[in-house]
């Protein structure tokens, strides 16, 4: 049935197309105009909605509800210019606090007795905490979302590492519902790199939030796992959101406009100046390949919090120093033409 239904999506996608459905709008989306010039389907959450609507058995209609108002949300995003960030941030706290409270989404341990204590203690803050995750990825994965095949290529290899996981170690999953994400994945992958589909924002959104729940459920059926395997797996997305916000103080700028001066534009921007062919599919492409190799040093490390939290720590510094190489050569480039 994955199949037929993957089928039904390249054809539905390319009705869209002609029709004119859910075109990318780039006047809409500063960081993304900056690396792309084509309008394309912007369809892919609709189409990740309507996955889950058929292939999660056990999501519930409480659950889906919360899922369909965050694609509504995204939607929105997508179709409304001067959609204010600060109205959207508002109503992505409101959704989030409704669904971690209701499905009672939680995470009891960090691996920290203290922490533990107070969270324990204390249901305001365990809920604030897991809102601020939730919120954190939504928008770091919107950010990453600006190349082609990034955004799209990490979930991939988050949910192929979660498989390679429970299959090596027997853990409790359901690997068929993780292979079919997987598969659904791919063929956004492939369009996305044909220029034929984007994520937009309704789809970002919608990704990282079924995302969140889907690893936190995981760790929670699996407490062999350390809780810091959720922050490995999802710490890029994570990671540009929160160093954007600190670069944006630092640099005295307001916090909730949109730039271009993330990671993947700074690379977009070098592969730009070294002359490369097609640098928004390459530039996603590095950057998957990258994270690749940054994520799989997980794999025998699943329960080792130590272990975790040095190779979270390791990428972040690579990151850091990356992101600051390349500002500096960027810089130097165009000052020398």
């Amino acid at each position: 049935m994955i199949f037929l239904f993957l089928s039904f999506i390249i054809l539905l996608n390319e009705i869209i197309i002609k029709k004119n459905f859910f075109s990318d709008n780039i006047k809409f989306s500063k960081h993304k105009s900056f690396v792309s010039s084509h309008k394309t389907s912007t369809a892919g959450g609709l189409f990740l909605f309507l996955f889950i609507f058929i292939f999660e058995y056990k999501i519930g209609l409480l659950n889906l509800f919360y899922l369909f108002l965050i694609l509504l949300l995204g939607m929105g995003s997508d179709k409304i210019k001067n959609f204010s960030s600060k109205i959207r941030l508002l109503l992505q706290v409101f959704i989030a606090i409704l669904f971690i409270f209701n499905t009672q989404t939680l995470v009891n341990d960090v691996r920290i007795d203290y922490f533990n204590s107070l969270l324990n203690k204390n249901l305001f803050l365990q809920i604030t905490f897991m809102t601020f995750c939730f919120l954190v990825l939504i928008n770091g994965t919107n950010f990453i979302d600006g190349v082609n095949l990034n955004a799209i290529g990490y979930y991939i290899l988050v949910y192929l590492l979660i498989f390679i996981i429970s299959k090596i170690n027997n853990l409790q999953l359901d690997l068929i519902l993780n292979l079919k994400i997987i598969l659904f994945l791919l063929l956004i992958y492939i369009l996305n790199f044909l220029n034929r589909i984007q994520l937009g924002d309704a789809g970002a959104y919608l990704l990282a939030f079924y995302t969140a729940f889907y690893v936190i459920k995981f760790i929670n059926s699996n407490p062999l796992i350390s809780p810091y395997f959720a922050i490995l797996v999802l710490w890029y997305p994570c990671f540009e959101n929160l160093f954007s916000i600190f670069r944006k103080i630092y640099q005295k700028k307001n916090v909730s406009s949109a730039d271009n001066l993330h990671l993947h534009h700074n690379i977009f921007l070098f592969l730009k100046l070294m002359n490369i062919k097609n640098p928004n599919n390459m530039c996603g492409l590095i950057l998957n390949f990258s994270n690749f190799f940054l994520l799989i040093l997980g794999i025998n490390y699943f329960n080792s919090t130590k272990h975790l939290i040095s190779i979270i720590f390791m990428n972040i510094v690579i990151y850091t120093f990356c992101y600051n190489l390349l500002i500096k050569y960027n810089l130097l480039k165009k000052f020398k033409k």
